[in-house]
């Protein structure tokens, strides 16, 4: 009879691992979750920064085009002006011309951003 006991006992040591086996599975497991999600969060970023790197190369490449043309304006207003003026008053001309542009360039947008400094305090 004790055979038999001892026996019953290796068949349930058997179907039930000991808890150094299961916290190794577990620990497994959860490590595995963690690198996929890693992973995951590794190309995520990877895509947003792509796209991000995307967009700021097409408005850098805009922002460039629209200085050349603006430098191309400015020399055929100048050109234009030599016509009937000195060189000396057709630069003094349009550069008094571009600084009144700033400024009132300057002066249109001071009062958005006071508005929405404002609506942003009044959201808050």
């Amino acid at each position: 009879m004790p055979e038999k006991h001892l026996l019953t006992i290796d068949r349930a040591s058997a179907a039930h691992p000991d808890w150094a086996t299961l916290t190794e599975r577990a620990l497994d497991d959860v490590s595995r979750i963690v690198r996929s999600e890693a992973h995951m969060l590794q190309t995520s970023i990877g895509a947003a920064m792509e796209a991000r790197i995307d967009n700021v190369v097409v408005r850098l490449t805009t922002i460039i085009a629209m200085v050349c043309g603006a430098i191309c304006i400015l020399c055929a207003s100048i050109l234009l002006l030599h016509r009937w003026l000195p060189w000396w008053q057709s630069f003094g001309i349009i550069g008094v011309g571009i600084l009144a542009a700033g400024i009132v360039s300057r002066a249109m947008m001071s009062p958005l951003a006071q508005v929405r400094e404002s609506a942003r305090n009044l959201r808050a």
